[in-house]
C-alpha cells in the first residue's frame, strides 16, 4: 500500500523520498561497518603494539643481562685484584686479624694499633669464619639457608631490592633463621649509586627502609658493591665509609674469595677449594660468596665447605655484627 502511495506521488517528490531512503540505508551500513572497521583496525594496532612490546621488553631484559654481567666483571676484576695484593708473604695484621697490606690497605676501621706483623690469634686460639653473601635474595638463597639450617651454623647475607613476594619471604627467614642481613644495595647499578654521595644514600635508604618495613631490623651493616676498593666509583671511597660509620654503618669487606662473582662459572669443587684454601691462610676470614638466582655452584660448593669446616673443632663459623672485626680494602 506504502508503495502504491508512493508511486502515486508526484515523481520529484518520489524521487526525493528514495534519496532519503538510500541516506538513511547508507547511514546505517555506515554506523555497522564503520566501527566494524574501527575494531579490526585496532585490533591489528594491538596486535602490533604487543609485539613492540614484547620486543623492547626482550631488549631492555637482554640490557640488564648486560648490566648484570658487566657488574660481575667489575666487581670479580676488583677481587682478582684484592687477592693477586693478598699473598701471605707480604701481608701484616692488626690487634683482631684484620689484614693490612702495603699495597691494599685491609684494616679494621677506628684501630689506631694496627701494626702486628702476624694474623692475630683469638682470645681462645680458634679461627673465626664468617661467611657472606651477595647479591641476593633469589631461588638459591632458599636452599642456602637450608643448608645452614642443616649444618647449623648462621651466616651474613648483604642483599639487593628483591622487591618480589618471595623475596620478602626470604628476607623474613634470613632474620627469623638468626642470620645478619646487610645492605649491599638496592639497584646494584654501579653507574647510579657511585655517581654522587647523594645518589648513593638515596639507594642505601632505599633498601634499608625496605627491609625495616618487611623484616622489622634496621641493618647496622654493609657492603659497597665491588667492595671498598672498587675503581668505578666518581667518588671518594674513602668519604663514602666514613659518612657511613657516623651514620653508625659498619662496612666489611673480604679476605677470601670463592670466585663465584666471575663471569665464567666455576665448578663447585673450585669454589670449595678457593674458600678452604683462603680459610688455612687466616686466623680471621671474611669469605665472599654470591646467592644470585645464576649461583646454582655455590649452593652446591656450600654443603661441602660446612661439611669440612664444622668437622673442624679449631674454627668458630659466626655471622657478622656491627661488633665483629672490620676488614676494609682501604685505610681509613
Amino acid at each position: 500500500m506504502a508503495k502504491q502511495e508512493i508511486e502515486r506521488l508526484p515523481e520529484n517528490r518520489r524521487k526525493r523520498i528514495k534519496r532519503l531512503k538510500k541516506i538513511i540505508v547508507g547511514t546505517v551500513i555506515a554506523a555497522i561497518v564503520i566501527p566494524v572497521m574501527l575494531c579490526i583496525f585496532l585490533g591489528i594496532r594491538l596486535h602490533i603494539v604487543k609485539k613492540d612490546l614484547n620486543n623492547s621488553k626482550a631488549q631492555v631484559e637482554e640490557m640488564q643481562m648486560e648490566l648484570e654481567r658487566y657488574s660481575s666483571e667489575v666487581e670479580d676484576s676488583v677481587l682478582v685484584e684484592n687477592q693477586n695484593n693478598m699473598q701471605p708473604a707480604t701481608q701484616t695484621f692488626d690487634g683482631e686479624g684484620s689484614i693490612i697490606n702495603s699495597s691494599t690497605t685491609l684494616t679494621s676501621t677506628g684501630n689506631e694499633n694496627a701494626n702486628s706483623s702476624q694474623d692475630a690469634e683469638t682470645a681462645d686460639g680458634k679461627k673465626r669464619v664468617y661467611l657472606t653473601f651477595d647479591d641476593g635474595p633469589s631461588d638459591n638463597t632458599e636452599e642456602i639457608l637450608d643448608i645452614l639450617k642443616k649444618y647449623d651454623v648462621q651466616a651474613t647475607f648483604f642483599v639487593v631490592g628483591n622487591t618480589s613476594e618471595h623475596g620478602q619471604e626470604l628476607l623474613k627467614r634470613i632474620v627469623e633463621d638468626g642470620h645478619s642481613i646487610g645492605i649491599h644495595s638496592y639497584s646494584h647499578k654501579y653507574s647510579s649509586i657511585y655517581d654522587s654521595e647523594e645518589a648513593f644514600f638515596e639507594d642505601f635508604n632505599k633498601l634499608s627502609d625496605y627491609i625495616y618495613d618487611t623484616t622489622g631490623v634496621r641493618p647496622q651493616i654493609c657492603r659497597l658493591p665491588g667492595g671498598s676498593s672498587n675503581t668505578v666509583s666518581k667518588i671518594s671511597m674513602v668519604e663514602l665509609v666514613r659518612s657511613l660509620n657516623e651514620k653508625n654503618i659498619e662496612c666489611f669487606d673480604w679476605n677470601i674469595s670463592g670466585g663465584d662473582a666471575s663471569g665464567q662459572k666455576l665448578s663447585a669443587s673450585a669454589i670449595t677449594d678457593n674458600v678452604l684454601k683462603g680459610i688455612d691462610r687466616f686466623q680471621t676470614a671474611v669469605v665472599l660468596l654470591h646467592d644470585g638466582a645464576d649461583k646454582d655452584s655455590t649452593v652446591e660448593a656450600l654443603d661441602m665447605i660446612l661439611k669440612e669446616l664444622t668437622e673442624n673443632d679449631e674454627i668458630i663459623i659466626d655471622k657478622i655484627t656491627e661488633n665483629t672485626p672490620v676488614i676494609l680494602h682501604i685505610s681509613l
